[in-house]
C-alpha cells in the first residue's frame, strides 16, 4: 500500500516548530502566484495548492472555516499534545502559549481551534521577520537623513510603521521594538486572519481566472500560447471550476456556487453592521473597528471579482435562483450607492474607508450586475423562443432566469426602483434590462402578429367556396408561408384566446407599480438620467484599465468585453452620438496610452475588445462606416475609431498590418461642404427625391493657400474639427462625380463617391499645420488654428506603425517590419510636395511645438509634444537612421548650441501641468534610444560601403555615426540624470507614475553601466561595442561614485530603497508593480555602481560608505517583499567583497546592526528560500554566507557560524534563556541539509557546500563542529564514493551537461572538506580515517586529473563561423569581465544575454529551429563550465591528494595509486588537447601535484614499479612542452618547465636506488611516443637518460647560460641548480657507465665545461647584493662532471683548473688572507668547500699520479685558505668575534684537504714508482698534526663544543631543533651536534688521530 502524502498546508505541528516545514500564508501564495513565468518551477507552491487541504479550503472559498465543535477541539488537542509536540528545551517555541493563543483567536474570530492553531504557527513562523521590522527603530530614517546634512530629505523617507502597529496595535503596545506582550501578540494573530481571509479568495480568484484563460476566447492554442502560468496552475482553477458546477448545483457546496458568493456578501455586510467584537476595552478595540471594516470590504470586492470571472465562463443564461438572489441584495443594499452601516461604531472607518475602496465596490457591482443578465444570451434566447407558443416555465423550473416570468417581474422592479432613485451604478444593468424587455416585447408583437395573420388566413379559407380557382394560385404563397409558421408552433391549436410564451412572459415583466411604458422608463433613466453611457464609459477607463492589471491586463480585457456587449445591443435603440462614440471609444480603448499597447504581447490581439469590434457587423455599420462616411466633414470621430481599432492586425491579406489598413489606404466616400459660390452641379433622379447630385465640373476641394480656408467645426465632447485642407495631390473630385446632399443648408453638406487615401489625407492635415503659412478657417467664427487634431493625427500613425511591428512579430507575420512600415508611411506621404514625406513633417511639428515659450506652452501643446515622442520611439525601430540624426539636431537636447528644452520642458512645464506623459515617453524613448544602440552595435561597426545600382540594401541601423550615438546618449543621460536627483522635488501627484519614473531610469542606468563594463575586459574604449554607450556610463559612474558625494542623490537613493518598507501599494494594482521594480532596480543599480568602483581601482566612495550605514534598512528591506530579496542579499555581498578588499580593519556589517536587529536577521536568513523555495534566492543567501566567513567579517562570521551575536553572548544573561533563543546557526543548517545531499538540487548543493569549505578553511575549529556531526562525514564520504565517471562525450549532450557542471562542482567542495578534515584528522592523531576513505576515492583518481570535456571543435568552429558572419567583431568581445562573478550555465564564459541584444536582429543568432549562434554559444559556455567544474575538481584533489601522501605515504595501496596520480598528472600535460588560457591554468598545478607525490615516494623509498615509469611521463611532458630551454624559459611557461625540470630529476632518482626495473606486467606504463623506449625497460631507462643528459643537460645548460648573458631577469639561479641535480642524479643510473662514451661526446659537443667556466667568469658581474650564487653554482656544476671519471679525465684534458683560475672569483679567494665560514660574503667559502675542494678531489681521483704535481701547485695558490684552515679548530678559552666558534662546514673543509693532502703526500713518497717526480710535488702547507691535536681538545670538552657549535642555513636551523638519531647516546644532544662529534671523529681518522 502506498504511503499517505503528508499534508502541505497543515503538517505536523512538530515539522512546523523544528523548522522542517514554512508554512505557506495565503498572500505568500498570491505574491508567489503572480511572480511565476510559464517556464518557471516552484515545488513548494505547487505542493502547496495541489494538497487536498488547500483545494478543499479553495473549492469553499467563500465559507472556508467551520465554527469551533467538538470534533476540531479533539483535533487541537490531538495535534498539540505532548506525544507530537515536545516541549522546547532551548526556550524556542513556547507549546503552552500556542495552546493558549489559539484557543483565543478561535474564540474572537469564530473559526475552529485547528484553523486557529495554524494562523498561530504562521505567526510564530515569521515573528523574527516582523521582530527585525521592529527592532530598527523609525528614528533610523531620520538619522538617515540627518547623516546628509538636514531634514530637507526625510519627507522622501517614509514611516515604516507597520498595519500592526499603525492600526491594529492598541495604544501602547507599539513602538520600537517588536512587543512580546499577549495583546501585541495577539493583534499580529488578527491581522494575520484577516489577510489570510482576503488572500485566501484572491489567490482563488486568480486561479479560477487562470483556468478561464485557456478557453474564454474560443482559442485555445492561443490563449495557452499566451498563458503567463505553468501549466499545473490551469488544472488546479480547471478542479475548483469543475466541483463548483456553475450552472447547477455543488455536490460540494450543496448550492449554487453564485448563491454561495452571495450568501458571503450578505454575511460580510452583517460582519460591517455589528463590527468586529475583538477586545471589549473601548480603547483597545477602536483600531482593530477599522481594520475590521477593511478586511470585509476587501472580501466584499474580493468576492465580487470571482462571481465576475465566473460569470465569463458561463455557456448560457444565468439561474434564475442566482439572478433573484443577486437583485434582491441589490435592492437591500441599494446597490452600494446607499449603503452605510447602522452601527455608530462602525460608521466613520467606515466613511473612510469608503473614499478609498468605494469606487471598486461601486464598479464591481455595476459589472457584476450587468454580467449575471449575460445580454447576448438573453436576446439569443428570446429570439430562439419567438415563435412558441405554450408556457416552458414548468420545464425550466430553476433553470435560466428568462424562463421565470416571476424572476423577470422581480427583476423589473428592482431595476425601476433603482431607475426611480437614480442609483448611477445600476444604470448599465437597468439599460441592459430594458434592452431585453425591448427584445422581448418586439418579439411578442412580432409572434402576436404571425398568430393573429394565421388565424385570419384559415377563418378566411373556410369561407371560400371550391369554385374559386384564380385566387388558388394567388393565395398560395401566404398559404405556405403560414403552414411553415404552423410548423414552427408548439401545439395545433389556434384558438384566439391562448398566448404564446413570450407575451405571458412579457406581461408578466411589465406588471409594475409605475404609469406608462417601464422599458421606456428604465432606457430614459438609464441614458438620461444616469448617463449610462458616461458610467460605462468612466468603469472602462477608470476601473477595467487599473484594477484589471491581473495576468497582463487580460483581466482588464475580459470587463471591458462585458461593456462591450452591452453596447452592441444598444445600437439599435441609440443612434450614432456623441456620448455613445465616447463609451464606445473608452470600452476598445480603456484609456490605455501608446506605451500600454506596446507593452501587450502580439497574442492578446484576439482577446481585444476591438478585435470583437472589428468582427462584429452592425458595430462596423452603426459605427466606422458611419464615421467613414462622415470623414472629412468630422475629423475626430474617425481618427478615434481609427486609432481603437488599429491596434489589432489582420492575419489575411497583408499579414501584420492593421485591420482597418484597407479603409485608411482607400475609401471611395468623401463628405465635404460646397463653397457658397460653387454652382457647378446638377440635379439628378429627381423622381426619386433623393437629393442627388452631380458635378459639371471639377470641385477644387484643395484651392491655393491664399484663397482657401479651413471650416472648424467644434463637437461636443469629441472636440470635432470640419475642415477641408489644402493639399498638393488630393486636389479636387473630377467632373461627373455623384453626390448625395446631406445637409440642405447653406453652405451645402454633400456625401461624394470618391476615391482616395483618408490615410494621406490626415498626411495633409498635419503638413497644414507643419507650414506656418496655412491658416485653418471658418467663415463665421474667423481664422483659428487647429492644434486639437495634431495629437490625434500623431498617436494615430504611431499606434498603426506599432501594430504592423508587432503584427511581423507575431507567428504567421509574412512581410517584414520594413516593408509594411515604408508602406504606410509612403501612404500618408502622398499628398505632400516633392522632398517631403511624413516624417519630416512630424519632425517640423515637433521643433515648433518645442520652440513654444515654456510659460504659454498649453495642454494640447505637451499633448502634440508626447505623441511626437511616441512617433520617434516606434520610427526608432524601424528607421533609427531618422531618428538618431534629428535628435542630434534637434532643440530638445540642443547639442549645438548647449540649451536643451528637454530639460527645461521636464522640470518646469509637465510638471506645473500636473501630466508626465510627456515625462513618461522621454524616459521611454531613452530607454530605446539605448537598446538600439546595443541592438545594432555590431552593424555599426561594419565599415559603411559605397552605394551601387546593384548593391544589396544597406542593413537596419547601419549609417548613423559613432559621434552622433555618443553625443546624443551622453545628453539624453545628462537630462535624465538631472531628472532623477530632483524627482523628490516634482509635482508628480499620482504615485504610481513616480513609482514608474524612477523604477524606469534606475533600470536604464543599469543597464547602461553592465553594457558597457560587464563585456569586452580590453583597452581602447572607442573600438568596443558600447562605445556609444561610454560617454553616458562614465557620467553615470563620475556622479554616483564621486568620494565626496552629491549630497542629494545619496539621500534619494536611501529613501528609494526605504520606499521598499513603507507600507505598500495594493497588490494588484500597477502602482504595485512598478513600487516593485522601483526598489529592485534601485537596488541591482547600487549593486553595480559598487562592484564598479572596485573594478575600476576607485577609491572607496561616499556611495559605499552610505550603505554601510543603512546596512539596517537593508536588511528590513529584505523582508518587506519577498522580490527584494535577491537584489538584497546581492548587495549586501558587494559590501562585503568590497570591504574585504580594503587596507586595514575592514568594516562591518554587523557593526551597523543593533544586535537584536541582527539577531532577528540572521533568524529570517535561516529560513534561507521558505516558504516558496526559490533557488536563485537560496543560492545567492549561502553564496553571500561564504563570503562573510572568508572575507574578514569575524564578528558577522561567528554569528552566522555559531547563530549567536558575540556581543550577545558576552553580556547574555541567564534570565533571557527562556524569553529568547538562539535560532540554529546557519552552519548546522547546512550540515543538516547537506547529510541527505543526493536529495539536494545540485546548483543548491554546491552553494552549500562551498560555505562549508570557506568556514572550515578560514575558522579551523569548524573542523571540530563539524566532526561531532552524526552524519555530515559519512554523507560526504558515502556521495564522493557514489559520483559516476563522466562520459567522454558530454559535449553531445549539452543540456545533460548543465546539471552535470554543478554535479562536478558539488564533488569539488566535497573533496576540498574531506581533504580540511583529512588534515585535520592527521594532526589529531586519527589515522584510521585516511585509510577508510581511500576506497571512496575512485571516482577522484581515475576522473579529476584528466579533462577530456573540452570540445575543441565546437569552440573552434564557432570562433570561425561566428566571426565570418559578423565582419569586424571577435567573439571575445562578449567574453564576461570581473565586474559580477560569473555563475556555472549557458552564460559562464560569453555573455550570452548581452550577446542576445546585440545580435537578436540578425537570422542567424536565433536560427530557423534554434539552431543558431545563440544555441551554440550556449553550448560552449556549458562546455566550459564543465571545463571549469572539472578544473575546481582537480585542483580540490590536489589538497587530497596531498594529504593523503602525507597521512599513508607508507600505505603501499596509496603509493601505487600516488604514482598513478602523478602519471595522469604528467600525461595529460603531456597530451594536451586544451586551449592555452585554460592549459596554462591546470598544466602548473598538475606539474606541481605531480612532484609533491613523486617526492612523497621518492622520501620513502617506495619500492612500486610504477615509480620508475614516472620518468618516460615525466619526459615525455617535458618534450611536449618544449626542450629548448631559452626559448622556454624566456616564455610564460618558465614556471612550469622548472616543475617539469624538478619532476623529471626526481623520477630520475626513482632508478638510483635499485637495479630492478618494472616487469614485463608492467611495460605498458612505460611506453612513450618514442618507439625506442619499447624494447626492454632497462635499455628504455637508459636511453631515456642519455638523451635527457643531451637535450636538458648539455644543450640545456648552453642555452640557458646563452639566455642569462641575453636576458639576465629570465634565468634564475634555481635553473643551474635544477641542471647540476639533474646530470648528478643521470650519471648515477645504474648501467650508464656502459655509456660512458655517449654521454662524453654529448657533454663535449655542447661544449658544456667551457660554458660553465665561462658562467664562473660572469658570475662576479651578476651578483646581487654581492652574492656570487652563479660563481657557486657553476663550479657545483664542474664538479657534478667531475663525478664520473672519464669526464673528470675529459675535464683534466681541457685544463679546466687553468680556465677557472682566472676568473675573478679564484682570483679574489687566491688572494685574499683566507674567508672562512663567517666573511663575507658566505658563498665565497661555500666556493671553497663545496667546489674547488671536492674537484680537486675528483680530479686526483680520476687522473691519478700525473695530476698529482697541478693539484699540488693550484693548492698552493691559496695559501692564505690553508693558513686559516690551519687555525680553523684552535680552541680559545674565550670567543674574539667569530674566533673559536666551529661549523659542520669547517670540519667538511679539513676532510677534504686531508684527504687531498693525504694522497698528494702518498705519490710523493712513492716517487718514480708511481709515475711522478717528487719534487714537483710541492707541499701544501696543510698542518696535519695541528688539526689532529686541536680536534682531540675540542672532543675532549665535549661541553664547550656545544655551546661553540654555529648551525649555518635553514637546515642546520633545522637539525638544532631536531633529537639526535642515536638517542643522545654519545652525549649529544641535537642533531647538529651530533654530526660534528661524528665528522670530527672521522677526521681525527684521516688525520692519523684515533677516534674515541
Amino acid at each position: 500500500m502506498a504511503p499517505v502524502r503528508e499534508s502541505t498546508y497543515f503538517p505536523p505541528l512538530d515539522r512546523c516548530l523544528d523548522g522542517r516545514h514554512q508554512l505557506l500564508s495565503w498572500k505568500t501564495t498570491y505574491l508567489g502566484l503572480q511572480q511565476l513565468e510559464p517556464a518557471s518551477t516552484c515545488e513548494s507552491l505547487e505542493k502547496h495548492l495541489t494538497d487536498s487541504q488547500t483545494l478543499e479550503l479553495l473549492k469553499h472559498s467563500f465559507s472556508p472555516y467551520s465554527p469551533p465543535n467538538a470534533q476540531t477541539r479533539s483535533t487541537f488537542e490531538t495535534k498539540t499534545s505532548a506525544i507530537n509536540v515536545v516541549p522546547s528545551a532551548q526556550g524556542r517555541y513556547d507549546i503552552k502559549q500556542i495552546q493558549e493563543d489559539s484557543l483565543w483567536l478561535s474564540a474572537e474570530a469564530r473559526i475552529d481551534e485547528v484553523t486557529a492553531l495554524r494562523i498561530v504557527i504562521l505567526e510564530w513562523q515569521t515573528r523574527p521577520a516582523a521582530q527585525l521590522q521592529e527592532s530598527t527603530s523609525v528614528a533610523d530614517i531620520p538619522a538617515l537623513g540627518r547623516s546628509f546634512g538636514g531634514t530637507r530629505f526625510q519627507p522622501a523617507l517614509p514611516s515604516t510603521s507597520s498595519i500592526l502597529g499603525s492600526k491594529l496595535l492598541p495604544t501602547g503596545t507599539g513602538g520600537t521594538e517588536y512587543s512580546q506582550s499577549a495583546d501585541a501578540r495577539r493583534g499580529r494573530l488578527l491581522e494575520i486572519y484577516l489577510a489570510e481571509s482576503r488572500f485566501r479568495l484572491e489567490t482563488c480568484k486568480y486561479l479560477v481566472f487562470t483556468a478561464l484563460c485557456e478557453t474564454g476566447d474560443g482559442n485555445a492554442a492561443a490563449n495557452r500560447a499566451s498563458s503567463s502560468v505553468p501549466a499545473w496552475v490551469e488544472a488546479v482553477g480547471h478542479e475548483i471550476l469543475t466541483s463548483w458546477d456553475l450552472l447547477g448545483v455543488s455536490k460540494l457546496l450543496g448550492q449554487n456556487i453564485f448563491i454561495s458568493g452571495i450568501d458571503a456578501i450578505r454575511a460580510c455586510i452583517k460582519g460591517l453592521e455589528s463590527g468586529c467584537g475583538w477586545f471589549r476595552d473601548k480603547d483597545a478595540q477602536e483600531p482593530f473597528q477599522a481594520a475590521w471594516c477593511e478586511g470585509q470590504i476587501l472580501e466584499i470586492l474580493a468576492i465580487m471579482e470571482i462571481m465576475l470571472v465566473s460569470s465569463g465562463a458561463l455557456t448560457q443564461l444565468s439561474r434564475s435562483d442566482v439572478v433573484l438572489a443577486w437583485f434582491r441584495l441589490m435592492s437591500d443594499y441599494g446597490f452600494f450607492e446607499l449603503f452605510e452601516p447602522l452601527a455608530a461604531k462602525i460608521k466613520q472607518p467606515f466613511r473612510e474607508l469608503y473614499d478609498i475602496h468605494g469606487w471598486q465596490l461601486q464598479s464591481l457591482t455595476s459589472l457584476v450586475s450587468l454580467a449575471i443578465l449575460k445580454i447576448p444570451f438573453a436576446i439569443h434566447l428570446i429570439e430562439s423562443l419567438s415563435a412558441t407558443t405554450t408556457s416552458v416555465e414548468e420545464k425550466a423550473a430553476g433553470a435560466v432566469y428568462l424562463l421565470n416570468p416571476d424572476t423577470c417581474n422581480e427583476v423589473t422592479e428592482v431595476l425601476v426602483n433603482a431607475a426611480s432613485e437614480c442609483l448611477r451604478v445600476a444604470s448599465p444593468a437597468t439599460l441592459a434590462w430594458s434592452i431585453i424587455l425591448q427584445t422581448l416585447r418586439e418579439q411578442a408583437f412580432r409572434s402576436q402578429d404571425i398568430r393573429e395573420s394565421r388565424q385570419s388566413i384559415l377563418a378566411s379559407e373556410r369561407l371560400e367556396t371550391a369554385d374559386s380557382p384564380e385566387s388558388e394560385g394567388a393565395e398560395q404563397t401566404v398559404r405556405g408561408s403560414m403552414l411553415s409558421l404552423r410548423r414552427h408552433s408548439s401545439t395545433g391549436s389556434d384558438t384566439p384566446q391562448q398566448q404564446n410564451f413570450l407575451e405571458l412572459l412579457l406581461d408578466k415583466s411589465l406588471l409594475v407599480g409605475i404609469d406608462g411604458d417601464p422599458v421606456t422608463f428604465l432606457a430614459r433613466a438609464a441614458v438620461d438620467g444616469s448617463r449610462v453611457l458616461n458610467i460605462i464609459a468612466a468603469l472602462s477607463v477608470s476601473f477595467c484599465t487599473p484594477f484589471g492589471s491581473d495576468h497582463r491586463g487580460k483581466s482588464g480585457l475580459k470587463m471591458r468585453h462585458i461593456l462591450l456587449d452591452l453596447i452592441k445591443a444598444s445600437l439599435e435603440l441609440i443612434n450614432y452620438q456623441p456620448d455613445l462614440l465616447v463609451a464606445t471609444l473608452a470600452v476598445l480603448t480603456g484609456s490605455e496610452s501608446y506605451w500600454e499597447q506596446l507593452e501587450r504581447p502580439p497574442e492578446y490581439r484576439e482577446a481585444e475588445p476591438a478585435a470583437i469590434f472589428l468582427d462584429n457587423r452592425i458595430c462596423m455599420d452603426k459605427l466606422f462606416h458611419e464615421a467613414l462616411c462622415r470623414f472629412p466633414y468630422e475629423i475626430p470621430p474617425f481618427l478615434e475609431l481609427c486609432r481603437a481599432l488599429a491596434i489589432c492586425y489582420t492575419d489575411q491579406g497583408e499579414k501584420g498590418m492593421p485591420a482597418i489598413w484597407p479603409h485608411l489606404a482607400k475609401t471611395d466616400s468623401l463628405t465635404c461642404t460646397l463653397p457658397v459660390s460653387f454652382t457647378a452641379y446638377q440635379l439628378i433622379q429627381n423622381d426619386e427625391e433623393s437629393n442627388s447630385i452631380q458635378l459639371k465640373a471639377d470641385l477644387q476641394i484643395v484651392e491655393d493657400q491664399a484663397a482657401s480656408q479651413a471650416r472648424l467645426y467644434k463637437r461636443p465632447k469629441l472636440s470635432g474639427d470640419l475642415v477641408t485642407i489644402p493639399s498638393t495631390n488630393l486636389r479636387r473630385i473630377p467632373c461627373g462625380a455623384e453626390g448625395k446632399v446631406l445637409s440642405e443648408a447653406k453652405p451645402l453638406v454633400v456625401l461624394w463617391t470618391h476615391v482616395y487615401s483618408p490615410l494621406a489625407y490626415i498626411g495633409l492635415l498635419l503638413n497644414s499645420v507643419s507650414s506656418k503659412d496655412l491658416v485653418m478657417g471658418n467663415s463665421s467664427q474667423g481664422t483659428q488654428t487647429i492644434p486639437e487634431l495634431v495629437p490625434e493625427v500623431i498617436d494615430l500613425l504611431s499606434i498603426i506603425l506599432l501594430t504592423a511591428v508587432k503584427g511581423t512579430s507575431a507567428p504567421g507575420g509574412s512581410s517584414t517590419t520594413k516593408e509594411l512600415t515604408q508602406s504606410i508611411l509612403d501612404t500618408a506621404s502622398e499628398g505632400l510636395d516633392d522632398g517631403q514625406d511624413i516624417i519630416s513633417v512630424i519632425f517640423d511639428i515637433f521643433e515648433q511645438e518645442l520652440s513654444r515659450p515654456l510659460m504659454t506652452t498649453e495642454e494640447t501643446s505637451l499633448s502634440t509634444l508626447g505623441c511626437c515622442v511616441q512617433f520617434l520611439h516606434v520610427l526608432l525601430q524601424v528607421m533609427p537612421d531618422r531618428v538618431w540624426p534629428f535628435l542630434g539636431r534637434s532643440m530638445l537636447l540642443g547639442i549645438k548650441d548647449s540649451n536643451s528644452h528637454l530639460s527645461a520642458f521636464l522640470l518646469s512645464t509637465e510638471i506645473v501641468n500636473g501630466k508626465p506623459d510627456f515625462l513618461i515617453g522621454c524616459i521611454r524613448l531613452f530607454e530605446s534610444l539605448v537598446d538600439d544602440a546595443i541592438a545594432y552595435a555590431v552593424t555599426r561597426k561594419i565599415p559603411v560601403k559605397a552605394v551601387t545600382r546593384f548593391a544589396a540594401p544597406q542593413s537596419l541601423g547601419a549609417g548613423v555615426s559613432q559621434v552622433v550615438l555618443k553625443k546624443v546618449l551622453l545628453s539624453f543621460q545628462r537630462v535624465m540624470l538631472e531628472l532623477y536627483q530632483s524627482i523628490s522635488t516634482l509635482g508628480i501627484v499620482q504615485i504610481n507614475y513616480r513609482f514608474e519614473v524612477i523604477a524606469r531610469l534606475s533600470k536604464t542606468f543599469h543597464r547602461i553601466l553592465t553594457y558597457c563594463f560587464e563585456i569586452e575586459d580590453q583597452p581602447g574604449a572607442n573600438q568596443k561595442l558600447s562605445a556609444s554607450l561610454r560617454p553616458a556610463a562614465e557620467y553615470i559612474v563620475d556622479v554616483f561614485l564621486s568620494t565626496s558625494g552629491s549630497e542629494a542623490i545619496l539621500a534619494y537613493l536611501i529613501s528609494i530603497i526605504s520606499q521598499g518598507v513603507a507600507e505598500k501599494p495594493n497588490a494588484e494594482s500597477e502602482a504595485a508593480k512598478h513600487w516593485t521594480q522601483q526598489t529592485v532596480s534601485t537596488l541591482r543599480l547600487v549593486s553595480t555602481l559598487l562592484s564598479l568602483n572596485t573594478t575600476l581601482g576607485y577609491p572607496r566612495s561616499s556611495l559605499e560608505e552610505q550603505m554601510l550605514r543603512s546596512v539596517s534598512l537593508l536588511t528590513r528591506t529584505y523582508t518587506s517583499n519577498p522580490m527584494f530579496r535577491q537584489a538584497v542579499i546581492e548587495l549586501l555581498g558587494v559590501l562585503v567583497g568590497n570591504a574585504d578588499l580594503t587596507e586595514g580593519q575592514p568594516a562591518s556589517l554587523l557593526g551597523h546592526m543593533d544586535g537584536d536587529a541582527a539577531n532577528h536577521f540572521l533568524e529570517v536568513l535561516a529560513m534561507v528560500d521558505e516558504p516558496l523555495r526559490d533557488r536563485s534566492v537560496s543560492v545567492s543567501i549561502w553564496k553571500l554566507l561564504s563570503d562573510v566567513v572568508s572575507k574578514r567579517q569575524q564578528w558577522l562570521a561567528i554569528f552566522v557560524l555559531t547563530g549567536e551575536a558575540p556581543r550577545k553572548v558576552v553580556r547574555r544573561e541567564k534570565s533571557e534563556s527562556h524569553s529568547h533563543y538562539q535560532a540554529d546557526s546557519m552552519l548546522k543548517i547546512a550540515l543538516d541539509r547537506l547529510s541527505s545531499i543526493e536529495r539536494l538540487q545540485p546548483q543548491l548543493a554546491s552553494a552549500m557546500l562551498e560555505f562549508v569549505a570557506l568556514a572550515a578553511d578560514s575558522w579551523p575549529w569548524i573542523l571540530a563542529i563539524v566532526e561531532q556531526h552524526p552524519h555530515f562525514l559519512n554523507a560526504l564520504t558515502d556521495y564522493i564514493g557514489q559520483v559516476e565517471t563522466l562520459s567522454n562525450t558530454t559535449q553531445n549532450r549539452s543540456r545533460q551537461a548543465g546539471c552535470e557542471y554543478h554535479k562536478i562542482q558539488m564533488a569539488s567542495y566535497t573533496t576540498e572538506i574531506l581533504a580540511m578534515y583529512t588534515r585535520h584528522a592527521r594532526q589529531a592523531g586519527r589515522t584510521t580515517w585516511a585509510k577508510d576513505l581511500l576506497p571512496n576515492l575512485t571516482y577522484l583518481t581515475t576522473s579529476a586529473v584528466v579533462l577530456t570535456d573540452f570540445n575543441a571543435s565546437l569552440h573552434s568552429n564557432l570562433r570561425q563561423n561566428f566571426e565570418a558572419r559578423f565582419e569586424n567583431c571577435k567573439l571575445t568581445a562578449f567574453k564576461r569581465t570581473a565586474l559580477k562573478p560569473p555563475l556555472l550555465g549557458e552564460s559562464f564564459y560569453y555573455n550570452l544575454e548581452i550577446a542576445g541584444e546585440m545580435l537578436k536582429s540578425d537570422s542567424s543568432w536565433n536560427g530557423k529551429d534554434r539552431d543558431g549562434f545563440a544555441a551554440e554559444l550556449a553550448r560552449a559556455n556549458v562546455n566550459l563550465s564543465v571545463v571549469e567544474a572539472q578544473i575546481s575538481l582537480f585542483h580540490s584533489w590536489k589538497s587530497m591528494a596531498m594529504e593523503l601522501s602525507k597521512s599513508l605515504k607508507d600505505d603501499a595501496g596509496y603509493q601505487k595509486t600516488m604514482a598513478e596520480v602523478a602519471m595522469d598528472c604528467l600525461r595529460t600535460n603531456a597530451k594536451n588537447t586544451l586551449p592555452q588560457m585554460i592549459f596554462e591554468r591546470l598544466a602548473q598545478s598538475r606539474s606541481d601535484l605531480a612532484f609533491a607525490l613523486l617526492q612523497s615516494l621518492i622520501e620513502v623509498q617506495s619500492s612500486q614499479p610504477e615509480v620508475k615509469s614516472i620518468l618516460f611521463i615525466a619526459w615525455d611532458a617535458m618534450r611536449a612542452h618544449g626542450t629548448d630551454l631559452a626559448t622556454v624559459l624566456n616564455g610564460d611557461g618558465a614556471s612550469y618547465c622548472r616543475t617539469l625540470l624538478k619532476t623529471l630529476c626526481l623520477s630520475i632518482q626513482a632508478h638510483i636506488s635499485s637495479r630492478t626495473f618494472p616487469d614485463s606486467g608492467d611495460r605498458r606504463e612505460i611506453q612513450t611516443d618514442d618507439p625506442s623506449t619499447r624494447a626492454s625497460p632497462a635499455n628504455a631507462t637508459l636511453r631515456t637518460v642519455l638523451e635527457i643528459l643531451k637535450v636538458i643537460v648539455a644543450q640545456g645548460f648552453r642555452s640557458v647560460t646563452t639566455l642569462l648573458h641575453d636576458c639576465p631577469h629570465r634565468v634564475l639561479p634555481s635553473d643551474f641548480a635544477l641542471l647540476a641535480a639533474i646530470l648528478r642524479n643521470s650519471l648515477r643510473i645504474p648501467g650508464l657507465e656502459r655509456h660512458t662514451t655517449a654521454v662524453l661526446s654529448t657533454l663535449a659537443d655542447a661544449q658544456t665545461s667551457r660554458y660553465a667556466s665561462t658562467l664562473l667568469s660572469w658570475s662576479d658581474q651578476l651578483a646581487t647584493n654581492r652574492d656570487p650564487i652563479l660563481g657557486e653554482l657553476s663550479i657545483n656544476f664542474l664538479l657534478e662532471m667531475s663525478s664520473m671519471p672519464a669526464l673528470a679525465e675529459t675535464l683534466a684534458v681541457e685544463g679546466i683548473l687553468n680556465h677557472i683560475s682566472n676568473t675573478n672569483l679564484i682570483k679574489f679567494l687566491r688572494t685574499s688572507k683566507g674567508m672562512g665560514p663567517f666573511d663575507q660574503p658566505v658563498r665565497m667559502y661555500n666556493i671553497w668547500v663545496r667546489g674547488i675542494l671536492p674537484l680537486l678531489l675528483n680530479l686526483l681521483h680520476a687522473v691519478g699520479a700525473s695530476m698529482a704535481a697541478e693539484i699540488a701547485t693550484y693548492l698552493n695558490h691559496f695559501r692564505g685558505q690553508i693558513a686559516r684552515a690551519n687555525m680553523a679548530f684552535t680552541f680559545y678559552s674565550t670567543v674574539n668575534g667569530t674566533e673559536g666558534y666551529v661549523t659542520l662546514s669547517m670540519v667538511s673543509e679539513a676532510q677534504t684537504l686531508a684527504v687531498i693532502t693525504g694522497i698528494l703526500d702518498t705519490y710523493r713518497e712513492a716517487g718514480p714508482s708511481a709515475g711522478v717526480v717528487s719534487a714537483e710535488v710541492v707541499e701544501t702547507g696543510w698542518d696535519r698534526v695541528r688539526i689532529r691535536e686541536d680536534v682531540e681538545s675540542w672532543l675532549q670538552r665535549r661541553t664547550v663544543l656545544r655551546e661553540r657549535i654555529v648551525p649555518v642555513g635553514e637546515r642546520e636551523e633545522g637539525w638544532v631543533r631536531m633529537k639526535p638519531a642515536g638517542d643522545g647516546e654519545k652525549g649529544v644532544v641535537n642533531r647538529l651536534e651530533e654530526k660534528v662529534v661524528e665528522e670530527m671523529g672521522l677526521l681525527l681518522i684521516l688525520v692519523g688521530g684515533r677516534e674515541d
